[in-house]
């Protein structure tokens, strides 16, 4: 079964890792081609757009995987889940620009004085379509069409590299988020015109009335879960914001960045076998499986996955750090794979909570996780080594309060 497994994620895994290089590639070139205050200042508006990515990745993506691999899938309830993203994509934005708008008059990013109305749209614009690609990629997941995320995502890196190869020996942050942009828009637009020719018939005969209703339906039946997150994904920006306001500045952020890729590579593998599994355990919660036959299939799986990747990260960390350069020496490898340690188990038992609906529970394991975190990142000198036992930190707790919640509430 785990060869069957591996081979339906092969593709996902290689599209997702063609990604995902891209955007390391652009890490590369800005440590490597500017200072590490630069690079720094790329990691911080790199981790905002991530803020409400990961919100969504860890929240609402799952669900939307869940609701189209049903056998009998609902067509307004997948399409509900695309008009709530395109609905919250829009709050963001707009939200985005009245702070920024508004920071003149109350200083609140005083400190930031390098974000300019052109370098705020473009953040702005990569957040929505961040957003929107999740939702797209997480229908064709669940649908098992795999081939469509592959050719999009190489089409798109291929437009990508072409600007890249030109001007990389001038790259700045403006420059990179511009790539970022090409990348995002080009892989959406692939996305949704093969949904418009193949797929129309999911568009037609739409009663909008009960799209709406349905879309109040996914928020309500959600929302202890994105408020979770959106917990989570602050937290996360939060303890890099405090990073980047110490005396190390954004020379920590970037230090801490460079190993914390390795976790991140890690993690992209990881959820792309998740999202498998997730598919499976959908479809063995609907023919009667218990919470134990549940858990340990997880389990089973995303340790075997996490080891295998830690596994291989163990002798290929030290040229990772060559990569960018040798004025990159923070060696955080033992506190890197700690945190996918922890991080597997937590998703492991993310995923079975999820195909249970308990979306309250998981709502409680986000808020005790992002207390404990920020409460140690608060209590310590801002560095790269404690920013990245803050991450540490959270996963383990995760655990703890999930390993609680399966103990003494779910398993009877």
């Amino acid at each position: 079964m785990l060869k069957k497994l591996f081979s339906s994620a092969f593709l996902l895994m290689l599209s997702t890792l063609i990604a995902k290089g891209f955007i390391l590639i652009l890490n590369i070139l800005i440590a490597r081609y500017t200072s590490k205050d630069t690079y720094g200042t790329f990691v911080f508006l790199r981790s905002t757009i991530n803020l409400f990515e990961t919100t969504f990745s860890s929240a609402v993506n799952p669900f939307a995987v869940k609701e189209s691999s049903k056998e009998n899938f609902s067509r307004v309830s997948v399409l509900a889940y695309g008009v709530f993203y395109a609905f919250t994509a829009f709050i963001i934005s707009t939200l985005c620009l009245l702070l920024w708008a508004s920071s003149s008059f109350f200083g609140s990013l005083s400190s930031f004085d390098f974000l300019t109305l052109h370098l705020v749209l473009t953040v702005v614009i990569l957040i929505s379509l961040t957003l929107l690609n999740g939702y797209v990629i997480s229908v064709y997941i669940g649908k098992g069409i795999y081939k469509v995320i592959f050719y999009s995502t190489v089409i798109s890196i291929v437009l990508s590299a072409a600007f890249i190869f030109n001007t990389y020996e001038d790259i700045t942050v403006e420059i990179a988020l511009f790539y970022m942009l090409i990348y995002q828009l080009t892989d959406l637009a692939i996305k949704a015109s093969n949904v418009l020719v193949n797929h129309t018939y999911i568009l037609k005969n739409i009663e909008y009335d009960v799209l709406f209703q349905k879309t109040k339906g996914v928020f309500n039946s959600i929302k202890p879960v994105i408020i979770g997150s959106a917990i989570n994904a602050f937290i996360f920006w939060f303890v890099r914001y405090i990073t980047a306001n110490s005396d190390d500045g954004f020379v920590a952020l970037a230090e801490f960045d460079v190993s914390f890729q390795m976790f991140m590579i890690c993690s992209i593998l990881l959820n792309i076998i998740c999202n498998i599994i997730l598919r499976n355990l959908t479809k063995l919660h609907e023919s009667g499986s218990n919470v134990r036959q549940l858990l340990s299939y997880a389990m089973q799986y995303m340790s075997l996955s996490c080891l295998l990747f830690v596994g291989i990260g163990y002798f290929l960390y030290d040229y990772f750090l060559l990569l960018y350069g040798d004025k990159y020496t923070a060696d955080l490898f033992l506190e890197v794979t700690l945190i996918c340690l922890f991080y597997s188990v937590a998703l492991a038992f993310n995923r079975v909570m999820v195909v249970m609906n308990k979306t309250y529970q998981l709502f409680y394991v986000a808020l005790t996780s992002a207390i404990v975190m920020g409460a140690y990142i608060l209590t310590v000198t801002a560095s790269a080594e404690n920013l990245a036992i803050s991450f540490i930190v959270y996963y383990l707790t995760s655990c703890v309060v999930y390993l609680y919640i399966f103990k003494y509430r779910l398993i009877k």
